[in-house]
């Protein structure tokens, strides 16, 4: 039920970069091992991230020289928000330096059915500002609040991001478990 999984998919007028360059792809990789909510193929890099921060949104729009700290997490209780964050860096420009990167996001509950299910997402169209190797931010954030109605258990986040001008393809899986109140 879309009351209980917000996809909110925001336009922002230009792509906010972290300064710091070259953190994925760049001479240190291996210190950027490949998970499941974490993947780089062909140069295009891609991260989930479930954070209780709900005001990520005021960690992320800071100068590129700051670099925001978002929390982890890992379980959230009834009554409590959740923000899926889909971070991905390089994007490929074509001949005339425009990206095409696309999203699809699938949230499945722990009961097995499907939240949230939507495909080609745009999350970056247009001509890349700054350094391609900056983490950018994807467009496509899913807010979720934990309902009395929602079943317990994991909860299991996948997003696939597409580089069209490079033909790639990140598959990202990411899982988060709800608990009952506590008192």
């Amino acid at each position: 039920m879309m009351s209980k999984l917000l996809l909110f998919v925001l336009a922002f007028a230009s792509f906010h970069v972290i300064g710091a360059d070259n953190v994925w792809l760049g001479p240190d990789r291996s210190k950027w091992p490949d998970t499941e909510f974490r993947k780089t193929k062909n140069d295009f890099a891609g991260m989930l991230l479930v954070t209780p921060d709900t005001d990520w949104e005021r960690k992320w729009n800071t100068p590129p020289d700051t670099i925001p700290y978002f929390r982890e997490a890992k379980t959230v209780k009834v009554g409590e928000e959740l923000v899926i964050l889909t971070f991905f860096v390089n994007p490929k420009a074509d001949g005339n330096g425009d990206t095409n990167v696309l999203c699809s996001i699938k949230t499945t509950r722990p009961n097995g059915t499907v939240s949230v299910d939507e495909k080609n997402i745009p999350c970056m169209k247009g001509k890349v500002l700054g350094n391609p190797n900056n983490i950018r931010l994807s467009p496509a954030v899913i807010h979720f609040v934990g309902e009395k109605s929602d079943p317990l258990g994991k909860w299991v986040v996948e997003v696939g991001i597409h580089d069209v001008n490079r033909n790639t393809s990140l598959q990202l899986r990411t899982q988060f478990t709800l608990e009952a109140k506590g008192g």
